[in-house]
């Protein structure tokens, strides 16, 4: 970054104050440091979700070799990689402003097309956003929720709730509502890119607002080179529009705040939009709106001056007016606008605090920071697919208290405001990703780019120690190595990953059924023997989180034997409620078998398995698949020419008396079986 753009961002961001708001970022700066060198797995005995979580000894090697040979070139060869960065930047500011952007979305939209396509197949691969789709298309139906299915067991999935003859989706209906857009129009995997190609260029507009051209620039580019960006951004989780808004956000409350300069007064509009597009997030990703709204809200208020109070009516207006939707769709499913979904489905235990969770897990504060830097220490790994931590530029330009203006301070501060709010939260997985924080790459990625830019121009000197070696090209040299690394080695291996991984998921039934000379149907999935135990204690009244807790913790063969008993006696829910979670057992008496290749398949060592069980582990080796991926291809009220259920085995013929017209056939193993 040349003097002149610096002047630029001068002019553009004001300085930011000292004191508590420095000690801050140094602080943050030396979190983003020191989190990838902790041993987390050590000392918190390998957690789940943490099966890419890099040691502390690979990062510490992948930086002595990195430092190693990009220190040897810089010394070597100072011209040759002067001459390639200079090559670099001159070629990335040679373009107008329009064609740079126009250029830099149109490969990034190359890039989430074949991502969505040949990764993931255009599949939705994570049951949440298989429930979200499907409840897409009962809102693409004109409905808020569908009719239940005569019978529970042979459609229930885990975030599916059968209430009062409806069932409908534990989630937030934003993303559902979106993905609507694409079921309209035939094609649902549009609608993830179309939102992350909006979202790349509010992220690349706002930075050009708060930091110049060069730096929104280097943005765009960084989110081409991110595969963490581009993965998650083709995917249908739910992540990908709670983004497009919070950037959305950001970008109004920029512009919000910037036309007031001059002494003008800002313009009520722009506000009005940023309340708007905050309570769009909180119809996706409510937490994460609460979080970031009050990280950059209240800074903001001293910015309105003395209309503090009418702007901050109309920004809550706005922020309301798309937010309570919410409410209103609770309202219609659940029977009362404060109860969620979640709640619904899981009971209280399934909201902020530290308690049991609904599956049984205890969180803890001890639990909750475990999950915070586990998925601090992941974003190092994921954002680029570097062998060396991603935010180590950023945690070195925050610690070394370089971060001095204004804005620098509120992304920083609104980044953090994300994993302090999921502190409390009990949940958590690696999905594609921290796909937790996936949310706070509108503050991000400018802070990295402004990192970047910063610490070439800083480190624009001789170090005597290094026997002159300037450390302006040692960075560059590093920094270049690591994405070449990154864009022919790590990312393709990702990418292999992403491709060859959940085949059953990826599946298409219809096309398979079409291409196997079948037109119409219902087509049982075969599926295995735990999978239809909690279908059929859910199916006989068995709460969400009872079915969960007890399949975690129990013989799945007495499970087996009380579920029978359940449905053959007619049981209350309660009674079976009971009966099930009197068959806990502490995690030393039973232990995970492989009779069946079902990695979650749980019983006491050493005893025989009853005739019944026995019966079960047989049947499953005839082979069995995922039944979760296919509810979303039946339609929204399980009446299309293909109607997809799980194979219940001796209950099945109770179905097909619901569809009397329709042929029958077991799907196995990718063939479908004609059943008489």
């Amino acid at each position: 970054m040349d003097d002149g753009n610096r002047d630029e961002v001068g002019r553009v961001a004001d300085r930011a104050p000292g004191g508590v708001g420095a000690t801050f970022l140094k602080a943050a700066g030396w979190l983003l440091l020191l989190v990838p060198f902790i041993p987390l797995r050590a000392i918190f005995d390998d957690p789940p979700g943490t099966t890419w979580l890099i040691p502390p000894g690979e990062w510490l090697l992948g930086l002595t070799v990195f430092l190693t040979i990009g220190g040897l070139a810089a010394w070597m060869f100072p011209d040759l990689v002067e001459r390639a960065a200079s090559g670099v930047t001159t070629a990335l500011r040679r373009p107008g402003d329009r064609a740079f952007r126009f250029g830099a979305l149109a490969l990034l939209a190359v890039i989430l097309v074949v991502a969505s396509t040949f990764a993931f197949s255009r599949s939705p691969l994570l049951i949440d956003s298989i429930i979200q789709l499907f409840q897409g298309k009962i809102f693409a139906a004109g409905l808020a929720s569908a009719d239940a299915p005569a019978y529970e067991g042979f459609f229930t999935t885990q975030h599916m709730l059968v209430d009062g003859g409806r069932w409908y989706s534990q989630y937030p209906p934003g993303h559902p509502a979106a993905l609507a857009l694409g079921v309209w129009i035939g094609a649902p995997w549009l609608i993830p890119i179309v939102f992350s190609l909006i979202t790349a260029w509010l992220i690349a507009d706002t930075a050009r607002r708060l930091f110049g051209e060069d730096v929104s620039r280097a943005s765009l580019i960084l989110m081409i080179l991110a595969p963490f960006f581009w993965f998650m951004g083709a995917s249908y989780m739910n992540h990908v529009s709670a983004v497009l808004f919070v950037g959305l956000f950001l970008w109004s409350v920029v512009r919000w705040e910037q036309s007031a300069e001059g002494g003008e007064a800002p313009r009520a509009g722009w506000i009005l939009l940023g309340g708007l597009a905050l309570g769009t997030a909180f119809l996706s990703r409510p937490l994460t709106s609460a979080a970031v709204g009050a990280a950059l809200i209240f800074p903001a208020i001293r910015i309105a001056g003395r209309r503090w109070l009418s702007h901050g009516i109309i920004a809550s207006a706005g922020f309301a007016a798309t937010a309570s939707m919410y409410f209103v769709f609770n309202a219609v499913t659940t029977g009362h606008p404060l109860t969620a979904g979640y709640v619904k489905l899981w009971g209280e235990s399934h909201g902020l605090g530290f308690h049991r969770s609904p599956w049984g897990d205890s969180h803890t504060p001890l639990t909750g920071l475990r999950n915070e830097l586990i998925d601090l220490g992941l974003l190092h790994s994921f954002l680029f697919e570097w062998a060396i931590p991603a935010l180590l530029p950023l945690g070195a330009f925050l610690a070394l208290g370089w971060a001095t203006r204004k804005w620098e301070g509120r992304l920083v501060a609104a980044f953090f405001a994300i994993p302090a709010a999921y502190f409390f939260y009990w949940h958590r997985d690696a999905f594609l990703g921290p796909r937790y924080l996936y949310e706070g790459l509108p503050f991000l990625v400018p802070l990295l780019a402004v990192s970047f830019i910063e610490l070439r121009r800083r480190s624009n000197r001789p170090v005597a120690w290094l026997r002159g070696l300037n450390a302006s090209t040692l960075l560059v040299a590093v920094v270049g190595l690591s994405f070449v690394y990154s864009v022919f080695y790590a990312t393709p291996q990702r990418f292999r990953v992403y491709a060859t991984g959940m085949e059953s998921v990826k599946r298409d039934l219809v096309l398979e059924a079409e291409a196997a000379g079948i037109d119409e149907g219902l087509i049982f999935v075969a599926v295995s023997w735990g999978n239809r135990i909690i279908a059929r204690a859910r199916g006989a009244g068995a709460s969400a989180s009872v079915a969960e807790r007890v399949y975690r913790s129990s013989d799945h063969c007495e499970l087996e034997l009380v579920v029978r008993s359940g449905e053959a006696q007619g049981w209350s829910a309660e009674r079976l409620n009971q009966e099930m979670l009197g068959l806990i057992r502490p995690e030393d008496e039973i232990e995970v078998v492989r009779l069946n290749d079902d990695p979650t398949l749980r019983l006491v060592p050493n005893r025989p398995l009853a005739e019944p069980c026995a019966r079960e582990v047989l049947y499953d080796r005839e082979g069995y698949t995922n039944y979760s991926p296919h509810l979303a291809a039946n339609t929204a009220g399980l009446d299309g020419r293909f109607v997809f259920a799980r194979d219940l085995g001796d209950q099945n013929d109770r179905l097909r008396e619901e569809y009397p017209g329709k042929p029958a056939y077991l799907y196995r193993d990718g063939t479908f079986f004609p059943l008489p």
